[in-house]
């Protein structure tokens, strides 16, 4: 999928029309134009961040070799590790606190 084709899937999961990104980002029509017509195949940096924080995605999204798998598996690595961190510097009283609310969560989801 190029990125054209990516930008639009993003913008009918979010129920827009392309004119609406632009409006909303700031980025001219003619430059997701350019892109739809195969004129360029890459939008600038800058153009490409302001649509990655609109639809709240990372701009390796937009890279052909994004794995939306591997990216899942880092971002949990990533809250696990934090998890982890954060539980370095907790009381033992509130490590306790943790487990039953998160043990209470995790039982809720598995009914």
């Amino acid at each position: 999928m190029n990125m054209y084709e990516k930008i639009i899937e993003l913008c009918a999961e979010k129920n827009i029309k392309p004119a609406g990104l632009c409006k909303a980002t700031g980025i001219p029509k003619s430059t997701l134009s350019e892109l739809k017509q195969g004129r360029t195949k890459n939008l600038s940096t800058q153009n490409l961040y302001k649509i990655a924080q609109y639809f709240n995605v990372s701009l390796d999204y937009f890279d052909d070799s994004y794995d939306p798998v591997e990216n899942k598996r880092d971002e949990l690595f990533e809250k696990r590790k934090l998890l982890f961190d954060m539980s370095k510097r907790a009381t033992e009283d509130q490590l306790d606190t943790f487990l039953v609310m998160f043990r209470a969560l995790i039982d809720k989801e598995e009914k």
